[in-house]
Formats: C-alpha cells, sequence, structure tokens
C-alpha cells in the first residue's frame, strides 16, 4: 500500500509532500533544535535524499489526523554520535528494524515518527517512511535532543519504549522487550556498545491515541520554518541568530570564544555517551566573563560568571555568531566563537514525571530545575 492510498483510506486531505528543499531546511532546523546532539546532519539529508531521488515521496501528516488505532513507531540512531561519522549506515538498516519489530508484534506499521528533534534522527525517520511508503507524524518525543531512550514524551505519557528492535550496520539485530524503560534503555545501550558504539532503533510501538496524548506537536513543521528562515536570513545577510531566537522563544545568553575543552567519546567509562565540558571567554558585551557548558551527548547545564542559567529539559543551542550553524558536542574545537541561545521546553517536557525522567537529576546533578527566565522581557 503506496502512502498515498494510506491517507486517502484514512481520509485525510491535508497533507504535505516534502521537497529536497524543504528537507534541507528541516536538517537545518532540526539540528539548531538538537542542542549540540544529534549526530551528523549531512547522514540524514543525503539519506533522504536518496529516497526521493529515487522516485519515493516523504509526507508529513499532523497528529491530529492519525487515526485512532494506526500502529505507529519512531526510528532513529542511538549511541555516540562521533562514532556514527566513522560508522556509517548502509541505508537498509532501519527497513529491517521495523520488519523485525513488526514480526514481533504481529502487527503492522502504518506510520513513522521521529524520536527527537535531531540532525540524524528527524531526517532519518523521514527517509525511512519514505521509502517504506508511509506517512511521517508532524511531531516527536522530545521538541530537542536527549541521550537516553527514556527520556521522551512518549515515556512520560506512559507509552512503553520497548519493544525495541536494534540494528548495526552489517544486520545483527536484537530486540529487547522490558517492562522497565531504565532496563531496557540499559540494555540497548549495552547492545550499542557491543555493536561498536552506534546502533539504530526502531520502538515505542503506539497507536494514534497515544500518539496525539504523548507527542510534542508540530516539531516538524517548526524546524522546517526555522531551517527556511534561518537560510533565507544568511542569503539576504541578516542576523540568522536573531531569527532562531524569534522563532524559538528563546534569546542569546552568551557571545565568546571557545578557550577550553574536557571531551571523551563514547568510552566505556561513559557507557557510550560524549561527555564532557566547554569554557568560553567572553566577547563583545560578554567581554570579562566567562561561561562553562557540560555536555552529556547535548549541552546540558550552562553558567555564566558562576551564575547557574539553563538546566535540562530546557534547550542550550551554541550556534555560529555569524550563519547561526550549530555546533555540536562531537565537532567542537578550541577557538570556535559562538552565541550561546537558551530556549524554554516544550510544557510536556515539565512536567512532575518529565523532570524525573529527564530533568537536572536524571544527569547526575543534585539541583531542582527552575525554569529559563527571559530577563530581555517586558515586565
Amino acid at each position: 500500500m503506496s502512502v498515498y492510498k494510506i491517507l486517502d483510506k484514512w481520509g485525510i486531505r491535508d497533507y504535505k509532500t516534502l521537497t529536497k528543499q524543504d528537507i534541507y531546511d528541516i536538517t537545518l532546523g532540526a539540528s539548531i533544535l538538537a542542542t549540540g546532539g544529534g549526530g551528523d546532519p549531512e547522514i540524514g539529508l543525503l539519506w533522504a535524499y536518496n529516497v526521493i531521488n529515487k522516485g519515493k515521496e516523504i509526507v508529513l501528516i499532523k497528529p491530529e489526523d492519525v487515526p485512532h488505532d494506526a500502529m505507529i513507531a519512531m526510528c532513529g540512531c542511538l549511541g555516540a554520535p562521533v562514532v556514527l561519522t566513522e560508522k556509517t549506515p548502509n541505508g537498509n538498516e532501519l527497513n529491517t528494524a521495523f520488519e523485525k519489530l513488526s514480526g514481533y508484534i504481529g502487527q503492522d506499521f502504518v506510520g513513522v515518527i521521529p524520536p527527537e528533534a535531531g540532525g540524524v534522527n528527524t531526517t532519518v525517520p523521514m527517509a525511512v517512511a519514505g521509502e517504506m511508503g508511509l506517512p511521517v507524524i508532524d511531531g516527536d518525543g522530545m521538541g530537542r535532543a536527549f541521550p537516553e531512550l527514556q527520556m521522551t514524551s512518549f515515556h512520560i505519557g506512559g507509552v512503553s519504549a520497548s519493544p525495541v528492535a536494534t540494528i548495526n550496520e552489517k544486520g545483527f539485530t536484537t530486540i529487547v522487550d522490558s517492562s522497565d524503560a531504565y532496563m531496557a534503555e540499559n540494555i540497548v545501550r549495552q547492545t550499542a556498545m557491543s555493536y561498536g558504539g552506534i546502533s539504530w532503533i526502531a520502538g515505542y510501538p503506539m497507536n494514534g491515541e497515544q500518539v496525539r496524548k504523548t507527542c510534542i506537536p508540530n516539531t516538524v513543521s517548526l524546524t522546517l520554518e526555522l531551517g527556511k528562515k534561518v537560510r533565507e536570513a544568511r542569503d539576504i545577510h541578516n542576523d540568522p541568530v536573531e531569527v532562531v531566537e524569534r522563532i524559538t522563544g528563546g534569546w542569546s545568553a552568551f557571545k565568546g570564544k571557545i578557550v577550553d575543552i574536557n571531551r571523551d567519546f563514547g568510552a566505556e567509562s561513559t557507557k557510550g555517551f560524549s561527555m564532557g565540558q566547554i569554557v568560553m571567554e567572553g566577547l563583545g558585551d560578554h567581554k570579562g566573563s566567562t561561561a562553562v557548558i557540560d555536555f552529556q551527548n547535548e549541552w546540558l547545564k550552562l553558567t555564566v560568571d558562576g551564575e547557574l542559567i539553563c538546566l535540562p529539559p530546557d534547550l542550550i543551542t551554541v550556534l555560529d555568531s555569524e550563519t547561526a550553524e550549530p555546533i555540536r558536542t562531537d565537532i567542537v574545537k578550541y577557538g570556535y566563537r559562538g552565541t550561546v541561545v537558551v530556549v524554554p521546553a516544550h510544557e510536556r517536557m515539565k512536567t512532575e514525571k518529565a523532570l524525573e525522567v529527564c530533568g537536572p537529576r536524571a544527569f547526575g546533578y543534585d539541583l531542582d530545575f527552575v525554569p529559563l527566565k527571559n530577563p530581555f522581557a517586558i515586565k
């Protein structure tokens, strides 16, 4: 059944068939929202381009249009982002993962939803959906990127993370099925390490009602708008960082140069995560100040001159000050100059349950979550 036959069966007339330009813009926008993680965006971009080049179409639909009993799943990659650049996929991994997961639960999937906003994990699910002739749901499970399997609005909303199918580029597959999401994360993480540091996964099987109740809605449309407006600002030499602030509702918290990096790339001691800290020396209005940012695949904690500014689940994104190109944790280098933009997380990621799952203590900080306060807001 083709994607359009599925939409016709569901009575959906309001959908968007994505072009290559749309894919480019989504990749850029998702990379900005990925808070320094999400993997090398070139991989997802080329994967989706290849699907379109083969004459297949990637179609985006609204969460509210998914039928109550439609079976949906997310897919993407899990592991250390730096490993992904060295262990490139062959393009068939996630099709196979979906087949394995479908066979395990005894149901066919009729839609795909991204797990997060990320350069890889937004565009790759779209490519896989196009390849399989399924619609993409306009939403995700985070509205940003987070490193662990259970750190999603799906889990927070009561959807089981498992069963989850994992596969590597050589076709080795594992099905993980546990009622405990943290145990599932642990097993999937160890499996990724066994695969060499990265794995491709399909999981969170859910029906249409669960999608609507738990996803962060309209995030693919948001990444499309964000990427398009940043690209257009670059073309006419407007300030693309200001565009990011306006569209996301965020603001610049610091501008400076990276003068120190402490980083561990996906070692056994870090359970496959890229972890560390950067120090930035202030420039311009921030001259004389120092910013410190911790990361675990994604930027997590920002302090300026010892003052706490931002904690998860709120977003920290470090952007090239001239182009708003995101500076990822796996590529950041000494001497890079950037603007640190902070963005409030979606409300579904700030409930009491959500803070247990992806708040400061979930990352080992003995700190209570304090929501961002815009110092530039009109009182």
